[in-house]
């Protein structure tokens, strides 16, 4: 057997990855991505117990009774290659987005049909040239993306698949042939290593990504709903709030609760806010509305970001420069006493 899998954290939960195996095997042309995909996917029903290798997909091949397998197996050959192969039915499903979403974030694995010259092409780098019919597996859920294990990949059984958004997936998948296998269904109950689930556990935790002192200003446009997240593992949704009027409030860090997000994934990082409403909780910094300089102080680095630059700060002589320092600083402590007395349902103006 060519690897037994593992545990991985994905998103919020420790999720099992299969051993891989790819299709690149008496070929080009290449023509074992059914069974492939399928493989990948029995094996997280499974937990790795079945052999990942080219023998075992060609074998779930001579048991789909598909007399061309060359010309592009169907879904009705995984049917009868996991009954002859494995002695288990299975069905075809047609689950809508919302349900599949929900079933890769609990352990379930799809093995999924897709056109591939509809994905992105960083996506198609295994074969660029290949753009018909194709099948893969997905395992895992966060932020809206998923991991794509594709059949084409030149990797080993070590390989844990490569992230997706979700809008990229879709528009090339086939919805009406999906096949679920839900994590060690074949084995009964069974629980995850303790050493895996305290990792779990430790990765979950909030991660300073870049910390600011003092705390900076983020601004709120008109009309923007801001979602606030309660510092648990994972963060959970604690406050929602509509701001008809342009508002704001201070914050002291970029953090993540996932351990691969980095300053340049703003979809998974967040505002460590430290006043108002949502004070000692986090705002996702991508959050429609929102602006915040999150670059560096040129002292500490010069790491490059892509949220906006920092508002030009007018600059003044040396003559009657105190006194319009004097003043920028008292309307600034004004709009802070201001502010701070409307305990974060401040709707007013951009701070000096």
């Amino acid at each position: 057997m060519a690897g037994a899998g593992r545990y991985e954290q994905i998103g919020d939960r420790l999720t099992f990855v299969p051993p891989f195996v790819n299709e690149r095997f008496d070929g080009p042309p290449f023509w074992a991505c059914t069974f492939t995909a399928l493989l990948n996917g029995a094996n997280v029903g499974w937990l790795g117990q079945k052999p990942a290798t080219h023998a075992e997909v060609a074998a779930l091949a001579g048991a789909s009774g598909d007399s061309d397998t060359r010309g592009g197996s169907r879904s009705s050959h995984m049917v009868r290659a996991m009954k002859v192969r494995y002695k288990t039915s299975v069905a075809i499903e047609r689950c809508n987005e919302r349900e599949v979403q929900r079933r890769l974030a609990n352990g379930g694995a799809l093995v999924a049909g897709v056109t591939y010259g509809e994905l992105p092409a960083r996506h198609r780098r295994w074969s660029p040239r290949f753009k018909l019919g194709h099948r893969v597996t997905l395992i895992g859920w966060s932020a809206g993306r998923t991991r794509l294990l594709d059949p084409l990949a030149a990797m080993g059984p070590e390989y844990a698949g490569e992230w997706i958004a979700w809008s990229d997936f879709a528009h090339a998948w086939w919805p009406a042939e999906q096949l679920w296998f839900m994590e060690g269904q074949y084995l009964g109950a069974v629980k995850k290593p303790a050493a895996a689930a305290a990792a779990a556990t430790a990765a979950a935790t909030v991660r300073v990504i870049r910390r600011f002192d003092p705390p900076r200003h983020f601004r709120v446009a008109a009309n923007t709903t801001v979602v606030a997240f309660a510092p648990a593992q994972p963060p959970k949704v604690a406050r929602r709030m509509l701001f008809p009027h342009a508002s704001g409030a201070n914050f002291d860090a970029i953090v993540a609760f996932d351990p691969a997000a980095t300053l340049e994934d703003r979809t998974r990082t967040f505002l460590q806010v430290t006043n108002g409403a949502f004070a000692g909780r986090y705002v996702p910094l991508a959050t429609a509305g929102i602006s915040a300089d999150i670059h560096a102080d040129q002292a500490a680095s010069t790491t490059p970001t892509t949220a906006p630059p920092a508002p030009p700060v007018a600059t003044v002589g040396t003559e009657g420069g105190a006194l319009a320092a004097a003043i920028l600083d008292g309307r600034r402590l004004e709009w802070d006493r201001i502010a701070q007395s409307l305990a974060g349902l401040n709707f007013l103006p951009p701070r000096p």
